[in-house]
């Protein structure tokens, strides 16, 4: 009798290391019965805002409620849904999105979204004050093995900086982009921040490729984030801007190496889209935020074919600020101009990782005024913006400084 209870604890106690060590791909710490909540980055976050949902129940129409906060003045706006690719002959899900216009800046709203007959309790978000001060968190590449790392970096940014107002993840934002299982991985370890801030995707290298690692268009990222449309005719969720407070942002496409099979113009397009971007836009600060750097690696001084392309346009226009991820270590120049040393010119930041995956041979460069490999932990930045000053710190996952700078005009 012994030897059967013995094995049947056995029994158990190997299925449950079994539960345990399966990859949970359907769970989603920030969703509800209705699907998993993610809030998107806007054109104009005063008056507009972005909200999708991710569902394994595809194929029903959906919805989202809106209402000032304790108004019973509610709005329905009808929501978009797209299938997302299953290329791993994982189960197909479906992303269903709702863009609200005309809202108050300023203003707590409370919504709720529904799918067929399944409806979500209310929820709340509050749209940019007019106040040209605010905060927002940067993380370098984010692709792990596990993503345990970064769901660890992005709980302590979160936790520590809980008055953020959105968070930029540099690019890489997986290690594979076509596999469902590290979204999923990404998104478990973001749960808090997507939850309850937008989201601004910079999209990578490593979001460009196929399962067997080849270079394939970028359709699952394409298909999660319905980006403000404001970008190039045919290429708008490649490349985008955005304003808040007193600051223009810019995000720029440079995985022309992974996609020039398919878009082979695609720097010499941005490239003209941006110099009309930032000829319009009368914010005090400007600031580009592009996956890979403008110098060639190794680096052997000159600047590579996306440096060539763009830098002209930052230096006409007076960038402040260029943050790149991709070689996974924390640097940051003097103020460049035309590549040489110049208090008015723009200063890059790379912004190191946020994932497991390190380089230990991340190359450092002569301009920069600091440089510092995250091999023992990961790390992220805050950003902090006001009409006179831009301030970005970056810290250790731990909570250690690796770096402060501030801008004054």
């Amino acid at each position: 009798m012994k030897k059967y209870i013995l094995g049947f604890i056995l029994i158990c106690v190997i299925a449950a290391i079994g539960f345990l060590a399966v990859p949970k791909l359907m769970h989603i710490g920030y969703g509800t019965d209705v699907g998993q909540i993610m809030h998107v980055v806007a054109a104009d976050m005063k008056h507009e805002h972005t909200i999708s949902w991710k569902t394994a129940k595809f194929g029903e129409p959906g919805n989202l409620e809106i209402r000032p906060k304790q108004s019973e003045n509610i709005i329905k706006v009808n929501a978009e849904a797209v299938e997302l690719p299953a290329y791993n002959g994982g189960k197909h899900f479906g992303i269903y999105t709702a863009h609200i216009t005309n809202l108050t800046a300023g203003t707590e709203y409370e919504y709720r979204i529904s799918v067929g007959k399944r409806q979500s309790a209310w929820m709340e978000f509050k749209t940019e004050p007019e106040s040209t001060s605010f905060k927002a968190l940067i993380f370098g590449d984010s692709q792990s093995l596990d993503y345990k790392d970064w769901a660890k970096t992005a709980q302590t940014a979160w936790e520590k900086n809980g008055d953020a107002a959105f968070f930029v993840n540099m690019g890489d934002l997986v290690d594979n982009g076509q596999d469902e299982w590290q979204w999923n991985a990404w998104f478990n370890g973001g749960a808090k921040l997507f939850a309850a801030i937008p989201v601004v995707p910079v999209m990578g290298n490593h979001e460009t490729y196929s399962l067997d690692w080849k270079m394939a268009k970028p359709d699952y990222y394409l298909s999660l984030f319905a980006l403000p449309a404001n970008g190039l005719a045919g290429l708008e969720r490649f490349a985008y801007s955005y304003d808040y407070g007193d600051v223009h942002f810019i995000v720029l496409n440079t995985q022309l190496n992974e996609l020039q099979e398919w878009y082979p113009d695609l720097l010499e397009q941005q490239q003209r889209w941006l110099a009309k971007d930032l000829s319009k836009t009368q914010k005090k600060w400007k600031v580009v935020l592009m996956h890979r750097g403008i110098w060639t690696h190794p680096f052997n001084g000159p600047l590579d074919v996306i440096g060539q392309t763009f830098v002209p346009v930052f230096d006409q226009y007076h960038v402040d600020l260029v943050f790149t991820g991709h070689v996974h270590s924390y640097a940051r120049t003097k103020a460049l101009k035309n590549g040489n040393p110049d208090p008015d010119g723009t200063i890059y930041i790379s912004t190191g990782r946020s994932g497991d995956r390190v380089w230990d041979k991340s190359p450092q460069k002569p301009m920069d005024e600091l440089y510092y490999n995250p091999l023992d932990m990961p790390n992220y930045l805050v950003f902090e913006a006001s009409h006179d000053a831009l301030k970005v710190t970056a810290f250790k996952q731990n909570g250690e400084i690796i770096d402060q700078t501030e801008l004054k005009k």
